[in-house]
């Protein structure tokens, strides 16, 4: 799961790390490109998907109830606002 989760990490910031190239390159040329937006989104969800499985990991041995209210608020409320972006 580990090494699954760190080549999803590495696509994800290879992923984003693209798109914010794309987008200056496209910039000095003075054009806008749809694709670019959508390649960042998906690095982006990938970036967002693998922090919070590495912060269920850190907090699934806590014995206090506010790490896991805390962790689900903060869980929905990247989910809502990537959704309505």
């Amino acid at each position: 799961m580990k090494r699954f989760m760190n080549m999803l990490a590495f696509i994800g910031l290879c992923l984003v790390a693209f798109a914010l190239l794309l987008a200056k390159l496209l910039a000095v040329f003075d054009v806008s490109a749809g694709a670019v937006s959508a390649i960042q989104m998906v690095g982006e969800c990938i970036a967002y998907i693998v922090t919070m499985v590495y912060a269920f990991y850190y907090i699934r041995h806590k014995r206090n109830a506010w790490w896991w209210v805390a962790y689900c608020v903060s869980a929905v409320v990247v989910v809502l606002l990537i959704i309505l972006r």
